[in-house]
């Protein structure tokens, strides 16, 4: 599904959930599993603002045969290159973009959720997860707080 001039961008990606934070050296699981059995695509947005002394962070999309994360693992193709405070990689946005079929469709895998490693110090993060080309739209809009046209 394309979308048309007529659709709200809303009414066909939708928003399946938000991290804007200053985050602790950690892994996170920055965006829940959620099936692309409606969708064709799924959208990651990495939005990284100031990083503490020598911090890095890597991303990188996962796939999993349920919501729950079963039998979690990388999509070949679908992480970004580290970024680093020593390489001036503060204030960077990164999208990973994945299609229902680079994911392990015959595995049973037609779920995606994002991994975010943050080393060494603190960072400022932001990263929000979109479905796309949905089959069905519109579709919900119950994540947004706000909607306006």
């Amino acid at each position: 599904m394309t979308q048309a001039y007529t659709h709200r961008f809303t009414e066909v990606h939708e928003l399946t959930g938000f991290v804007c934070d200053s985050l602790d050296a950690a892994v996170y699981t920055s965006l829940t599993y959620r099936s692309l059995a409606n969708h064709q695509r799924a959208i990651a947005i990495l939005l990284v603002g100031d990083m503490g002394q020598g911090a890095t962070v890597d991303f990188l999309l996962m796939q999993a045969t349920d919501t729950a994360g079963t039998g979690a693992k990388a999509i070949a193709g679908k992480a970004i290159t580290q970024l680093t405070q020593a390489g001036g990689d503060g204030d960077d946005a990164c999208i990973i973009e994945v299609r229902t079929e680079e994911l392990d469709v015959d595995g049973g895998f037609d779920c995606v959720g994002g991994i975010l490693t943050v080393a060494n110090a603190a960072v400022e993060i932001g990263v929000i997860g979109l479905l796309g080309c949905s089959n069905y739209v519109p579709v919900p809009v119950t994540n947004w707080t706000e909607v306006i046209d």
